[in-house]
């Protein structure tokens, strides 16, 4: 059972839960009305920007991609590596121990329980990542797509109309998360 004491609601009425934890939180931006849920870990060694209405599930890692500044071999690591910024677009979930180092994630995305997100992958609007897919390097997954295995493939597509049907799935979970909170 959840209750409103385990969870931080800011003013544009994100709840965090206070299990998460959140490294650097002044990278991190959060548009409202998401849901950050116990057991979460976002590294805001970058700039994170969260949309509106997104879930992220508990046990999810979110940690920015991590580049070289230069391919000096005398640089140590430390001094030769920078971390890129990561987009995640509105009305997007993400299930339960999943860790995404993506550039960015669309809005309107479905991505399932135990999925990885390697860096460098890129995934548009109104797409569905499977339970327990893994994203490869350097992957993009185009619009309306359906990405399933390890490593992950797109294995369908999507009908326009899902945006629509994400959009309301997210809007109405995010009212059911906060009634249960009230207790109503």
């Amino acid at each position: 059972m959840t209750d409103s004491s385990s969870y931080i609601q800011t003013t544009t009425q994100n709840y965090v839960s206070r299990a998460a934890t959140i490294h650097n939180p002044s990278s991190v931006r959060i548009k409202g009305k998401s849901i950050v849920s116990s057991g979460v870990t976002i590294h805001g060694n970058a700039t994170i920007q969260i949309g509106r209405y997104c879930h992220i599930d508990e046990g999810v890692v979110i940690q920015p991609t991590v580049v070289p500044i230069s391919s000096d071999p005398l640089l140590e690591t430390k001094e030769n590596e920078k971390s890129l910024q990561m987009i995640i677009g509105s009305y997007t979930t993400i299930g339960p121990n999943t860790t995404v180092s993506s550039l960015s994630i669309g809005s309107n995305v479905r991505i399932g329980k135990n999925c990885i997100l390697s860096p460098r992958s890129k995934i548009f609007d109104c797409c569905i990542v499977e339970d327990g897919a893994v994203i490869p390097e350097d992957m993009i997954v185009p619009p309306f797509s359906r990405v399933a295995g390890n490593p992950g493939r797109i294995v369908g597509s999507l009908p326009e109309c899902c945006g629509g049907e994400f959009v309301e799935k997210c809007m109405c979970d995010y009212g059911l998360f906060v009634k249960r909170l009230e207790g109503r």
